[in-house]
């Protein structure tokens, strides 16, 4: 890690203390079933070194096994002690740990979900709140019902409001407050580019193509066009990274339309960079994403990327310059890969720009100097 700035002043946060609030539900545990682990902590890692103490509020019952590893890192893991719903101990869990909170100098919450315990936190011990916030609650809820929905707006109005600064990802999300333009703030998600780097391709025995996704498979991955896209397609297999509830109807409609596939669970964190090297094209091909950090690492990588043409993605990606912009329907995607697959002097180029990009504009030093600029 290279120095930071010296001007931010930040030997000030040797005597200062922070508080970590968990995204709802989430617990290291879940992070480390998902190969989560690394990739999140690894900025409160660097953090550690300049603040007193760093406080990870969890809702993991099994957590306290992570406790003895993280003090090393200047973490100390609050985890969950009660039996109470989560729903429940995301409102009290506040005064089970008021110690701790009482003593820290700052908030923050991880997203948007579960900010309400930071914002009753903040109005009990009057410390200053930062607001992280990803693809908004609201957005999502809209498409299920009005209760959720109105019920979304509240939590983010109340987190904004009572925010002492709030930290987006994207120009589009600042778009979206600029009601709270004095308080805003773009960091945008962060890569370890000394992990995600090129690595040397191993050499196929096959001239099998591989399409690499990595993330969730769920319905707004949009993962059933990209199989359909690959019917009739010859010489490709798609390579899968990750769970979800999709997996069965991908598998089914694979196996309908003789699409070569192969599901291969979660992949730890470090493990990664070896699955995306291997790669010929990493695919992204969302309706819709917030700041997709699975696109950074394979771009990173150096592997060209194919991705769709929708907010969240289309601020990263520029078409035929860092990566191959598509539509999100089945038509466009096919004729976008087998654009990609004929076209090798595009593909290099395509990597080449891509993982310049990221070592520019999202390596972890340049996040964690702008983080750091927070606590100013």
């Amino acid at each position: 890690m290279e120095e930071i700035n010296k001007d931010l002043k930040i030997e000030r946060l040797r005597d200062k203390k922070l508080a970590l609030f968990f995204t709802y539900g989430v617990s290291l545990e879940l992070w480390e079933k998902r190969g989560l682990l690394n990739r999140e902590l690894k900025l409160y890692q660097e953090l550690g070194k300049y603040f007193n103490k760093i406080y990870f509020l969890t809702y993991g019952r099994n957590d306290y096994k992570f406790a003895e590893e993280f003090r090393k890192y200047n973490i100390e893991v609050l985890y969950k002690k009660s039996l109470l719903p989560n729903i429940l101990y995301s409102i009290f869990y506040i005064l089970y740990y008021r110690r701790e909170l009482k003593q820290c100098d700052y908030f923050k919450t991880n997203q948007m979900s579960g900010s309400w315990s930071a914002v009753l936190a903040k109005w009990f011990f009057k410390k200053k709140l930062i607001v992280r916030t990803g693809y908004p609650l609201s957005a999502n809820a809209k498409k299920e019902n009005w209760f959720k929905y109105v019920l979304t707006c509240l939590v983010e109005f109340v987190a904004w409001r009572s925010a002492n600064q709030i930290v987006v990802a994207t120009e589009y999300e600042r778009g979206r407050l600029l009601r709270y333009q004095h308080k805003l703030k773009i960091i945008s998600n962060y890569v370890d580019t000394n992990l995600f780097r090129p690595l040397p391709k191993i050499a196929p025995t096959n001239k099998t193509r591989t399409i690499l996704f990595v993330g969730r498979l769920s319905s707004e991955k949009n993962l059933s066009n990209l199989v359909l896209a690959l019917n009739g397609v010859p010489d490709v297999k798609l390579c899968l990274i990750g769970s979800g509830e999709s997996q069965e109807e991908l598998s089914r409609l694979a196996k309908e339309n003789s699409v070569n596939i192969e599901f291969l669970g979660n992949i730890s964190h470090e493990q990664l960079p070896k699955y995306i090297n291997q790669a010929d094209i990493f695919a992204l091909v969302s309706l819709y994403e917030g700041n997709p950090k699975a696109l950074l690492e394979a771009m990173a990588c150096g592997v060209p990327v194919l991705a769709t043409r929708v907010r969240g993605i289309d601020n990263i990606v520029q078409h035929e310059v860092n990566g191959y912009l598509s539509g999100t329907d089945v038509v466009s995607l096919r004729q976008s890969i087998i654009t990609m697959l004929f076209r090798l002097e595009l593909l290099n180029k395509l990597g080449v720009a891509a993982q310049q990009k990221i070592v520019n504009q999202h390596s972890l030093n340049k996040v964690l100097t702008l983080e750091l600029t927070n606590y100013d």
